[in-house]
């Protein structure tokens, strides 16, 4: 029997997350345990995915990423599916 994922929020391209320390699990380059922000490009929504964790493709906020025509994302970070229902829902 397959399971289908529980459907995402919907977070835009654009938008900008503020994630806690324990939002996010893995990052390239990123310090564990520690806030990261990212400017979400894209949302990995893979039909295999758990309902707990997700891939953010992004850009830091820093970057001048709307100024370079197709510059990829600057980074992608595991953040829990969790985190993105709280920051949709306003708390």
């Amino acid at each position: 029997m397959n399971r289908s994922p529980q459907p995402l929020p919907d977070i835009t391209p654009g938008t900008l997350l503020q994630l806690e320390a324990n939002d996010w699990s893995y990052g390239r380059d990123l310090t564990p345990g520690t806030p990261v922000a990212v400017t979400v490009a894209a949302i990995r929504d893979l039909p295999n995915r758990s309902d707990e964790w997700i891939w953010i493709l992004g850009h830091r906020p820093e970057c001048d990423y709307p100024h370079v025509d197709r510059h990829p994302p600057c980074m992608e970070v595991r953040v829990t599916v969790a985190a993105l229902h709280r920051r949709n829902s306003g708390s």
